[in-house]
């Protein structure tokens, strides 16, 4: 594989982000609303038809409406009576979400599905950024290595399928870094300008964004090479030209409703910040829960839920770059590892590998080219060949189960949820699988721990909750429950829930007698199991 040549290259590029299309839309179709989008989705729908950007100030608009465009040409209804929209218990968001969810019924699921496909739409355009810039700093091989990478990873095609912000956050910063390169490469005002309204509409979108303001300068400072007054002038105006964009393009979204910060911008950064130190809910890790979380809890969800071929690659490429010692590497090497270092000692917020995403395509770019150099030797070259399969291979065994994958470190999947929760593994995706499974039994009725919020009534089952207690029965639980996550069930129409902390793992100590998904387990509890659980004989 000496050279790729245009025609193949292109055929190469078309392929794979076909590939990951095809993969998202399948997910997209299939998978029930996770959590975050029961509410972001309809936030979105809301700040569209109203123009009130005032509600669920805890994420920014900007994404949510991006999702949300979809539904204007769809006969989709916006909730205004403001109680629906009441905060004071701390679930207002989700209250407006099953709002949504009971006035849309009909329309409900076609609704994600066309918000999810803008998600998709900004995965593939990251996709060809990364095949782009990995073009312009490296050779043609190692550009369509890094794209591979990113087409065919789990990660990627789960949160790029979903109507959340994690994937289009990642597209605006590394859209921004992109643009911030060009500006160093030809101090041009229009790449300032491009780049600050990049930042600002990252920060828009998902304040995670704000993680990354540290390294302008720093960026900038390093590929700086000359010393004379002129050019630290142009380099002064081009980092003035670029705050400022970023500004505008942040006070835009809000439609210069505020001075000099709009304030749901202000009230989003304090939420954060709090819950940010300490924690949203309680976060899980290796059997145990934290409300603060773990230093070390990113870097063992990357180990986990990274394929073993891609993390070999992303080393390989972190070597070749550390022996290169090359100015143009810290490009891609510094975002990722101020991502990590402020998530791993910063940020109390342990939830999912997702986090991490914004770092993916600047990892790949360096695996690219650690992967080019392995070209060179015939050795290597069989070794690279033998991960793209195992890589391929990994991607396709955990199709469409792609936001519970976890690589061959966690074990098998019975032991997954001993390691990871939340989404990475339990997120509300499956109960749609519930109800194919359900068909499959000759019933519609479950006894049923749901870890969600869509109604299990718009696929037509009939549920009650299982007993707090050991008592025969079959029931369903998800896998968050069964580990003792407290929560809330907001399906439940005209209340809201509390599951208690450990409610109903007293399930755990019986064995499964079905996996529905990834995420949902079925029970079939007999006398002499709530005798055993009692300390009784069994008869």
């Amino acid at each position: 594989m000496r050279s790729l040549t245009p025609a193949v290259e292109g055929g190469l590029v078309v392929a794979l982000l076909a590939f990951l299309a095809v993969n998202a839309l399948v997910v997209a179709r299939g998978d029930t609303p996770t959590v975050d989008e029961f509410v972001y989705l309809p936030a979105g729908h809301y700040h569209l038809v109203t123009g009130d950007l005032t509600f669920d100030p805890t994420n920014p608009p900007l994404l949510k409406m991006v999702m949300a465009l979809p539904l204007l040409a769809m006969d989709v209804r916006a909730e205004r009576d403001p109680r629906w929209r009441d905060d004071r218990t701390g679930w207002g968001p989700w209250v407006y979400g099953t709002r949504f969810m009971e006035v849309n019924r009909a329309r409900y699921f076609e609704a994600f599905f066309a918000g999810r496909v803008t998600t998709i739409v900004l995965a593939l355009a990251t996709g060809v950024l990364l095949w782009w810039w990995a073009r312009r700093v490296a050779t043609r091989r190692a550009a369509a290595i890094a794209l591979f990478l990113w087409c065919v990873q789990p990660t990627v095609i789960a949160h790029g399928a979903l109507a959340t912000l994690d994937m289009g956050v990642t597209a605006l910063v590394f859209a921004a870094f992109f643009a911030l390169a060009r500006l160093a490469a030809t101090e041009a005002r229009p790449w300032a300008a491009a780049a600050g309204a990049l930042f600002g509409l990252g920060v828009a979108g998902k304040g995670v964004t704000l993680i990354f303001a540290p390294l302008v300068p720093v960026l900038l400072a390093v590929g700086w090479r000359g010393r004379d007054r002129e050019r630290l002038l142009k380099r002064a105006d081009g980092i003035v030209v670029l705050a400022v964009s970023a500004w505008v393009a942040l006070l835009a979204v809000y439609r210069f409703s505020g001075f000099p910060l709009p304030a749901p911008v202000l009230e989003g950064i304090r939420f954060q910040a709090r819950a940010g130190s300490a924690g949203e809910f309680p976060a899980f890790l290796n059997g145990g829960w934290s409300q603060t979380g773990w230093w070390y809890y990113f870097l063992e969800a990357f180990a986990l839920k990274t394929p073993l071929a891609t993390i070999a690659l992303v080393l390989a490429g972190l070597v070749v770059a550390a022996r290169r010692r090359a100015r143009t590497d810290l490009w891609f090497a510094l975002p990722p590892l101020l991502l990590l270092y402020v998530l791993s000692f910063h940020f109390g917020k342990n939830y999912g590998v997702r986090y991490l995403l914004p770092a993916l395509p600047f990892l790949f770019v360096l695996a690219g080219r650690g992967a080019d150099a392995m070209l060179g030797d015939r050795r290597a070259t069989a070794a690279l060949a033998t991960l793209a399969v195992w890589q391929v291979g990994a991607c396709v065994a955990t199709a469409p189960h792609y936001l519970a994958y976890f690589n061959e470190l966690a074990g098998g999947v019975e032991h997954h949820r001993r390691l990871l929760l939340d989404s990475n593994l339990d997120w509300g995706q499956d109960l749609g699988r519930l109800k194919t499974w359900l068909d499959g039994q000759g019933t519609n009725r479950a006894a049923l721990a749901y870890f969600g919020h869509v109604d299990p009534g718009l696929y037509g089952l009939e549920w009650t909750l299982p007993p707090p207690t050991p008592t025969p029965g079959r029931y369903i639980v998800s896998a968050n429950y069964l580990a003792g996550y407290a929560y809330v069930i907001t399906y439940a129409r005209d209340r809201m829930i509390g599951v208690r902390r450990g409610q109903w793992s007293w399930l755990d100590r019986v064995p499964p007698t079905a996996r529905i998904g990834r995420s949902l387990l079925a029970f079939d509890v007999g006398a002499d199991d709530v005798r055993r659980l009692a300390g009784e004989p069994a008869r």
